[in-house]
């Protein structure tokens, strides 16, 4: 094997398989260790932030410090791992001596110094092993065990001072630094000692950190005394791939013709959004299946329907992080609507982060399948308040009366009696299906919740013998309130109230109001009538 072809393997690219006579053919599949990080030419996109990481923290005589920012399973570490940690980086850059930690597993901020001193030490005796008496001594009183903290910095310090006198860079990679908030919460000064260790010129190590939040929110929840940790950072935000990546993570498919790369790279923007570890999930079902290679945009369709579980593994995961964040109200607001607390500096930080995007000039989750999710759980977590609760009851209100009137069975005697209303709930039907299949149990099984508010006037128009004398007033009173709530709502599901006028947002609310007013009185006269019920019961 050529020192290339070693090379190539060692960095993790597929190798074309030698089938034997007579073989099957099958796709070979270079996404096999999806979940893991990726370098070498395993790789693919993230130019732009690769050349701001490089010269930052490897091309400038000084280090600057750098935070690789983004959502889970966004690439955050493989980009690490690629640009600082393959061997291959030492050929570039023979002085580099880069050092990974998880914070997570890595101990305090004392375990994570004497770490960053030992790693350094074995690299210096792997590639220059004849050091001098100076370092080795600045080594040996750095290690000395029971020293207290105060002394143990300033003779890492003094260490780290050689090693960049000698010539030497060194890099700290601090991985899931998200998990310093509960790590270094008990030790006061850990970031400023970090802080130092980056910002001092004398030993200057390039501080690299990775993290779901901003480094100001991490601090925050550690630390709120130590506020000029974050400002030496650059901060560098890892999105979705544009279609550019995409099409490149695509091309790692052996023998896809252009036309076909370009249907399965719209295929897998629309269904992922770009999300490099979902478009690779579905990758790796497609040339795992052991199915006879089909084109690549036909063998994706075959693996859509449902959508991996891993899909939905994300979601809650992304869920639970927003939650926690206290992010998932403010999401759900600008992608869902109606806008009550959410600010725009929300909206920027979510798009900041690749939760959202802009389409057409509205916001809208990073996928589809995403987008739908978010309706799922929205309704779940009533979050839409006042006006979420009126179209909860006025749906309650519709489907009660027809109930009443034709059963359980009702949707089905509303297209006998009323032609015109089989597309709204053929409609309603389509969602609901699309639900159930991609979210099982905790999809909605009520028809009526596919509906919107010109969709309800419409369903309550056709049988106003029923609901006419429930709500009062007549037809016109009513449609003219459910058209401006129409007319309101929609701008405001997706972000665009610029359209709506002062007057009609406060008379959006006026109708809630009313609404609210009109249905409280419903079920209270409907309990009213219950008790009398009971109470004449009770008298025969």
């Amino acid at each position: 094997m050529t020192e290339a072809e070693t090379r190539t393997e060692a960095e993790g690219a597929h190798l074309p398989r030698q089938g034997g006579a007579g073989d099957p053919a099958h796709r070979d599949n270079p996404f096999a260790t999806v979940g893991h990080p990726v370098h070498g030419a395993a790789h693919v996109g993230r130019a732009d932030q690769i050349r701001v990481l490089r010269q930052r923290v490897l091309d400038q005589p000084t280090a600057g410090a750098t935070a690789v920012i983004g959502p889970p399973r966004i690439g955050k570490s493989s980009l690490a791992y690629h640009l600082f940690m393959r061997p291959e980086v030492l050929d570039e850059y023979p002085r580099l001596i880069p050092v990974w930690m998880n914070v997570r597993t890595g101990g305090g901020i004392a375990q994570v110094v004497l770490r960053l001193v030992e790693d350094v030490w074995e690299a210096l005796e792997d590639r220059a092993p004849e050091q001098d008496r100076r370092i080795t001594a600045a080594y040996d009183r750095a290690v000395a065990p029971g020293m207290p903290w105060v002394e143990a910095q300033t003779e890492t310090q003094e260490f780290l001072r050689l090693v960049r006198r000698r010539g030497w860079r060194v890099v700290l990679i601090l991985d899931e630094f998200d998990a310093a908030r509960e790590v270094f919460r008990s030790q006061p000064g850990t970031f400023q000692a970090l802080r130092e260790f980056a910002y001092n010129l004398d030993w200057n190590i390039g501080l690299v950190t990775t993290s779901r939040r901003e480094l100001r929110e991490i601090v925050d929840m550690a630390d709120p005394d130590e506020s000029t940790f974050a400002g030496i950072f650059r901060s560098v935000f890892l999105t979705c791939f544009d279609e550019p990546d995409l099409t490149e993570l695509v091309g790692r498919v052996d023998g896809v013709e252009p036309e076909d790369r370009a249907r399965a790279t719209r295929h897998l923007a629309e269904l992922t959004g770009g999300h490099p570890y979902l478009a690779s999930v579905l990758l790796d079902r497609v040339c795992s299946s052991g199915a006879e290679p089909l084109p690549l945009a036909p063998a994706l369709e075959r693996h859509i329907d449902p959508l991996p579980a891993e899909f939905s593994y994300y979601y809650r995961d992304l869920e639970d992080l927003l939650k926690a964040d206290g992010r998932l109200r403010a999401l759900l607001e600008v992608v869902l609507g109606p806008q009550l607390v959410v600010t725009p500096d929300d909206a920027q930080v979510l798009l900041q982060q690749g939760l959202l995007v802009v389409r057409d000039g509205t916001y809208r989750a990073f996928s589809r399948d995403f987008q739908e999710y978010l309706a799922l759980i929205g309704r779940q977590l009533g979050h839409w308040d006042r006006w979420m609760a009126v179209e909860r009851r006025v749906r309650e209100l519709v489907e009660a009366g027809f109930t009443e009137r034709y059963g359980e069975e009702w949707p089905d005697e509303l297209r006998a009696k009323r032609p015109k209303l089989t597309a709204t709930l053929d409609k309603c039907e389509e969602l609901r299906t699309r639900e159930l299949r991609a979210y099982g149990a905790r999809a909605s099984t009520r028809l009526l919740d596919f509906t919107y508010p010109r969709d309800l006037f419409d369903l309550m128009a056709s049988h106003w013998d029923v609901f006419g004398k429930l709500v009062g007033k007549d037809k016109a009173y009513w449609s003219e309130r459910f058209s401006l709530l129409a007319k309101v709502r929609n701008p405001m599901v997706h972000n665009r109230m610029s359209v709506v006028t002062p007057v009609e947002q406060r008379m959006f609310g006026v109708y809630c109001e009313e609404l609210m007013e009109l249905l409280d009185r419903l079920d209270a006269d409907r309990l009213d009538a219950d008790r009398a019920d009971a109470d004449q019961v009770d008298v025969d």
